[in-house]
């Protein structure tokens, strides 16, 4: 069993030079799933846009086990799909089913409290992920806000590119994904976005207001 950090750059170069490989990519949605790939899955249908691309799609149905066979996929490709899932151990199990190996990319628990729009519905975030090296888990528990959120998912994407450790974890698993359940975080006060800028420039006023003294 192979639970570990990696990089999204790494994985994809990687896929690029075993192209006899059967990989999955799932809950590929239309605008940002891997070209690596070689078969897409997803709950929304886009068979006629993959079918047009000449490429494999097969819509998943939600609550439902996955239709493929045990081990069908070398691989298998989880970007920020997790996260959405409300019963997740079952559905890592069938990850752990249908597939050898795989790549996980999940937001931080910081990217989770900045990003507004991504837990509005039914299908929004569920859990927090952390990776814990020590025991080489990837530990969840139920999600918490205690930011009120206003960076836009567009907004983050252009962080990522330098922030990306702080904001994205990237996982590669074989055989088996050591997944964990850790207490829930506790919070009394949800800190505001407009009693941060408050702060913010009371504290610019305050240091105006020195510099202006002392010149």
């Amino acid at each position: 069993m192979i639970l570990k950090r990696t990089s999204r750059d790494y994985q994809k170069k990687w896929l690029r030079e075993n192209k006899n490989l059967k990989i999955l990519d799932l809950g590929c949605s239309l605008n940002n799933y891997w070209s690596e790939a070689n078969h897409f899955a997803d709950l929304s249908d886009f068979s006629q846009e993959f079918g047009n691309l000449n490429l494999k799609f097969t819509q998943i149905k939600r609550n439902q086990k996955l239709p493929f066979k045990d081990k069908e996929f070398d691989y298998v490709i989880l970007s920020h799909v997790l996260e959405h899932v409300p019963n997740l151990l079952e559905f890592v199990s069938e990850i752990e089913r249908i597939s050898k190996a795989g790549y996980i990319e999940l937001p931080t628990k910081l990217n989770d409290n900045l990003v507004f729009g991504c837990d509005e519905d039914d299908v929004g975030h569920k859990w927090w992920f952390e990776f814990d090296d020590v025991n080489n888990q990837l530990l969840y528990s139920e999600k918490v806000d205690v930011l009120e959120k206003f960076v836009t998912v567009g907004q983050i994407w252009k962080f990522q590119k330098f922030f990306e450790d702080s904001l994205l974890l990237q996982i590669y698993w074989e055989e088996k994904i050591n997944l964990a359940r850790r207490q829930s975080f506790k919070f009394d006060k949800k800190i505001y976005f407009l009693s941060l800028v408050r702060k913010y420039f009371s504290k610019k006023f305050r240091n105006f207001l020195s510099r202006k003294k002392n010149s």
